[in-house]
């Protein structure tokens, strides 16, 4: 028995091994350049050139949102390229690898082995598909969410977020490398079924040299400052698009008011609001308060945790989820008539549908987050995202909103690059912060701290501590020292 078990496991290290190499081979071979020119030629022919151009045109609604990885980067050997959930592209590149992210998911695999995190490196350093979702989902959800029985899968793995997917050759099986959300140290490499398939050559397809990106672990990139590292899978970009310039709308007015507050179960008949000395319009009802601040902030307060507003009584978590972002829908629908596009910012590894629990949201405009940074004023706290849900044991206890729409104002060629933005962003948070800061990400989104009505696209940078900065092109530095 032990013997078998040492050669199943040396024959497992043996096929890891093959994969990576076999990706290498691949590549330097003639036969991988025949196919990397025919990819790339057939890309060029208008009819399939068409399914895979780059732009931001593809939005979905919340509920789509929560199944669908917020980017891909794929390696085809010699090229990276990025594709975000709202680029032309993503579409045929999500249908491909759900089937074998679901295969997974339903565990269909014929061999698991621990790795270590240099495997991991190595495997996006060969041939591969990174695969990263807005948020760590624990299994259980997340099995939920893309509708598979993860009772069969290995339990090695407790919760997800980002993924690498290995292709096939004439050689091997297919691979998913995985990566624990909430324990970055646990990760396993899974051999897949054979009917799970995706040959190498096929990734040419999904690239071009459009672009430039790369992700910082393979550029050997040091930073000056001591106090501050880049995340390994921070991506270099050359790209400087054209972006929306986005007019943000107040979405409550007399008639929205009333539809508000009634969806929160006050008689908006008989509610007689007081105006207290910040400004804020109070509500009582029986069981709850609610205020209207002046600056498009709604916020909603039950007075017990059993006296709040029921949602969901299963029990379940992935329910409760769905129930809160249709509740939000419900609040959205009595003040706008435009669709809600909202992402969860709140990781959901460790949820527990019978523990109190805070749900974030992002709305997500033209193709791009925008993130929500409001100050402390008019008496309510400082608010990082654009809804908060408290919800306890499947009811809603407390609820928090910024009540802004966004349309599209102008368009707007960024100005700068990466590596401007980058340089700005480790000066900045170099002289306000004091201990080690890690820049999870950068990327290009929009930021609205409540200052004005018109809002530009920008280089964002989250960092571990939770906070965005904002880069500021000098071109608005210098409009605004003219005023």
């Amino acid at each position: 028995m032990l013997k078998e078990r040492i050669k199943s496991s040396v024959i497992f290290i043996l096929i890891i091994n093959l994969i990576f190499l076999t990706s290498h081979l691949w590549f330097f071979s003639q036969n991988h350049l025949v196919g990397d020119e025919i990819a790339r030629h057939a890309r060029n022919i208008p009819v399939i050139g068409h399914l895979f151009p780059k732009g931001k045109t593809e939005y979905s609604i919340s509920k789509e949102n929560l199944s669908r990885p917020r980017k891909f980067l794929i390696n085809d050997g010699s090229l990276w390229m990025v594709y975000y959930n709202t680029d032309i592209g993503f579409s045929p590149i999500e249908s491909r690898t759900r089937k074998i992210i679901s295969g997974f998911l339903n565990g269909d695999i014929t061999a698991t082995k621990k790795i270590d995190y240099r495997t991991w490196e190595s495997g996006l350093e060969s041939m591969s598909i990174y695969v990263e979702y807005p948020v760590g989902f624990s299994i259980e959800m997340f099995g939920r969410i893309m509708g598979a029985d993860v009772t069969k899968l290995p339990k090695e793995i407790k919760s997800l977020r980002e993924l690498v997917i290995l292709p096939s050759s004439d050689d091997t099986n297919m691979c998913i490398l995985v990566r624990d959300a909430s324990d970055e140290s646990s990760i396993y490499a899974f051999i897949l079924d054979s009917s799970y398939s995706l040959p190498a050559s096929d990734l040419a397809v999904y690239t071009s040299s459009d672009g430039y990106y790369e992700p910082v672990f393979s550029t050997g990139l040091e930073l000056v400052s001591e106090n501050i590292s880049l995340s390994p899978l921070v991506l270099f970009s050359d790209s400087q698009p054209t972006t929306e310039v986005l007019y943000a709308n107040n979405l409550l007015n007399e008639k929205s008011r009333i539809g508000l507050l009634e969806t929160f179960s006050f008689n908006s008949i008989v509610a007689s609001p007081y105006q207290d000395t910040e400004g804020a319009f109070n509500y009582i009802a029986n069981y709850g308060s609610a205020k209207i601040y002046p600056d498009s902030v709604f916020e909603y307060t039950a007075i017990e945790e059993d006296k709040g507003i029921l949602l969901d009584e299963s029990g379940n978590a992935y329910n409760v989820l769905n129930a809160s972002i249709d509740f939000a829908e419900k609040v959205w629908s009595t003040m706008s008539s435009q669709q809600l596009s909202i992402l969860v910012a709140s990781d959901l590894s460790d949820y527990d549908a019978d523990e109190p629990y805070t749900f974030k949201f992002d709305y997500y405009v033209s193709g791009r987050p925008v993130e929500v940074s409001l100050p402390e004023s008019y008496g309510h706290p400082e608010m990082q995202c654009a809804i908060e849900m408290t919800v306890s044991n499947g009811k809603l206890i407390s609820y928090r909103q910024y009540m802004r729409s966004y349309s599209v104002a102008s368009y707007y060629n960024m100005p700068d690059t990466f590596v401007t933005a980058l340089d700005s962003f480790v000066q900045t948070i170099d002289n306000e912060t004091v201990s080690p800061t890690v820049i999870e990400d950068i990327y290009i989104g929009y930021l609205d701290s409540g200052y004005a009505d018109e809002i530009y696209a920008s280089w964002l940078a989250r960092t571990s501590d939770g906070n965005i900065y904002r880069y500021v092109p000098k071109t608005e530095v210098n409009s605004l020292e003219l005023e």
